[in-house]
C-alpha cells in the first residue's frame, strides 16, 4: 500500500473513532442525565435513541447523495453536522426538559449515519486485498476505540465538571475533523473513474501519480452500466442484488437490537443497581476493551477463512455471552469480565456486516447500498433503548432482559449464513471490493 492509501486509511479510522465516543456517550453520560434531569429510564431511552433516529435518516436519506456530490465532500458535510449537533447538548437544562438533548442526537446522528456509510467505502477501496478483512476489523474496532477513549478520559470528570462537558469535547473533535476530512481524506477512486466529474481523469490521475501508479489515458470500463440505466436505489433492490440486500437488511436490524440494548444499558443497569453513576464509565471501557479485541479477532481470522463463514458462528457466541452478562448480575467485577466477554464476540459482528455489505453493490451503487442496509438497520438500534427502558421501567430483571434481547444476535447469524450458502450455491463470485485502479498489493 502506498503512502497515500495508508493516509486514507488512517483518516477514516479516526473518523470512525470519532463515531464511537459521540454514539457512546450517552451510555456513559447516562446515570448523571438521569440524575439531573430527574427522567424515567423510558424518557432516558429516547434520549439514547436520538442519535439512532438520526443515523437512519444521515444513512438512508442524506448518505445516497455521496454518489452525486463525491464521497469526499459528503464527509466533510458529515463531520461538520456532527459538530452543530454536539453543539445544541449543552444548552439542555431541567428548565427545558429533554428535548434539545434530543434533536443534538438527532443532528449528530444524522452526521454519523452519512459519514460511516461513505468512510466505509473509501476505506474499501484504499485498501490493499491480503489486509482487507484486517483493515475492516479494525474499522469496525475503531467504534469501540472511541468509546474507550470517552470513559477512560471524558468519563470520570463529568462527575466533577457535569454532562455537559462530554458534549463541549466533542463538538471541538468534529470541527478538528471537518478541517482534517478536507485536507487529508483522498475522493474515491471509484467513484472518479465513473467521470461524475468534468474533470474525473485528472483527478484520478493526480491520485494514481501519488500511488506511484501509471496514469490512465481514458477512464476505465464501468461496473455501473445498470445504474446509469436506472437509479441507484433500484440497482439495490432488484434482482439478485435486491434478495442479498433484504437478507443483510433483516440481519442488521437484528444485530442492531441487541447491540444497541448492550450498549446503552448494561453500563446504566449495573451502575443503577449499585446505586453508583461513576461505575457507568468502568462498563464502558469494559465493553469497549472488549469490543477492540474481539474485531481484531474476527479481522486475523477473516484474512483466513470466509468472513460470511466466521460472522454466524461469533453471533452464536454472542447470543450465549450477552445472556451470561444478565444472568450473572450486577456484581462488580463479574458484570465487568461478563461484560467485556459479550463485547469480545456481539462487537465483532459490526465488523462482519462492514466487511460484506460493501461488496454486494457496484460501484454508483455502493454508497447507497451500504447507506441503506446500515439505515434500516438503525430501526433495531432505534428500538432497543426505548423498548429496553420500557422493559425496565416495568419491572423486569437483569437476567431476563439481557437473555430476550440476546436472541435477534441469532437470527442477524442466520442472515449471513442464507447469504453464505446462497452465494455458493449460485456460484456467484462476491464483486471485487478493490477497483482495479486503485493498484492495491496482491
Amino acid at each position: 500500500m502506498s503512502g497515500l492509501q495508508i493516509r486514507a486509511v488512517i483518516v477514516a479510522i479516526a473518523l470512525v473513532v470519532l463515531d464511537g465516543y459521540d454514539v457512546s456517550l450517552t451510555s456513559f453520560a447516562a446515570p448523571y442525565l438521569e440524575k439531573g434531569f430527574g427522567v424515567s429510564k423510558a424518557e432516558l431511552g429516547l434520549v439514547m435513541s436520538g442519535a439512532l433516529i438520526g443515523m437512519l435518516v444521515g444513512s438512508i436519506i442524506v448518505a445516497p447523495l455521496a454518489d452525486r456530490i463525491g464521497r469526499r465532500k459528503m464527509g466533510v458535510i458529515s463531520t461538520a453536522t456532527i459538530a452543530i449537533g454536539m453543539l445544541i447538548g449543552p444548552f439542555a437544562t431541567p428548565e427545558t426538559g429533554t428535548g434539545p438533548l434530543v434533536l443534538s442526537r438527532v443532528i449528530t446522528g444524522i452526521g454519523i449515519g452519512s459519514l460511516v456509510a461513505v468512510v466505509g467505502v473509501i476505506l474499501a477501496e484504499y485498501t490493499g486485498r491480503r489486509v482487507y478483512a484486517l483493515v475492516m476489523a479494525v474499522y469496525a474496532a475503531a467504534i469501540n476505540i472511541g468509546g474507550l477513549l470517552g470513559s477512560m478520559i471524558v468519563g470520570p470528570m463529568l462527575g466533577a465538571h457535569g454532562w455537559q462537558l462530554g458534549w463541549w469535547v466533542g463538538f471541538a473533535l468534529s470541527v478538528i475533523a471537518a478541517v482534517a476530512t478536507f485536507a487529508f481524506l483522498p475522493e474515491s477512486l471509484a467513484w472518479l473513474s465513473e467521470g461524475r466529474r468534468a474533470d474525473s481523469l485528472e483527478q484520478l490521475n493526480a491520485l494514481l501519480t501519488k500511488m506511484r501508479r501509471p496514469a490512465l489515458e481514458a477512464l476505465p470500463a464501468s461496473d455501473s452500466t445498470g445504474v446509469r440505466a436506472k437509479s441507484s436505489l433500484r440497482a439495490v433492490f432488484t434482482g439478485r442484488t435486491g434478495f442479498y440486500t433484504l437478507l443483510m437488511i433483516v440481519g442488521y436490524v437484528a444485530y442492531m437490537l441487541s447491540f444497541y440494548f448492550m450498549t446503552n444499558w448494561a453500563p446504566s443497569s449495573v451502575a443503577s443497581a449499585n446505586h453508583n453513576p461513576a461505575l457507568a464509565p468502568q462498563l464502558v471501557t469494559a465493553f469497549s476493551i472488549g469490543g477492540i479485541l474481539g474485531n481484531v479477532l474476527f479481522g486475523f481470522l477473516g484474512n483466513k477463512i470466509d468472513v460470511r463463514f466466521l460472522a454466524p458462528v461469533f453471533l452464536v457466541l454472542a447470543t450465549a455471552a450477552l445472556s451470561l452478562f444478565g444472568i450473572a448480575g450486577p456484581g462488580m467485577p463479574t458484570a465487568w469480565w461478563t461484560l467485556f466477554l459479550a463485547s469480545f464476540f456481539v462487537c465483532a459482528g459490526t465488523a462482519a456486516f462492514y466487511a460484506i455489505v460493501p461488496t454486494l453493490y457496484p460501484t454508483l451503487a455502493r454508497s447507497t447500498g451500504f447507506g441503506v442496509v446500515i439505515g434500516f438497520g438503525r430501526f433495531g438500534g432505534i428500538a432497543a433503548p426505548i423498548v429496553g427502558g420500557a422493559a425496565f421501567d416495568a419491572g423486569l430483571g437483569m437476567g431476563t432482559a439481557f437473555t430476550v434481547f440476546a436472541f435477534p444476535m441469532l437470527v442477524a447469524g442466520l442472515c449471513v449464513l442464507a447469504l453464505h450458502l446462497h452465494l455458493r450455491r449460485s456460484r456467484s463470485a462476491v464483486p471485487d471490493t478493490q477497483p482495479a485502479l486503485a493498484g492495491t498489493a496482491a
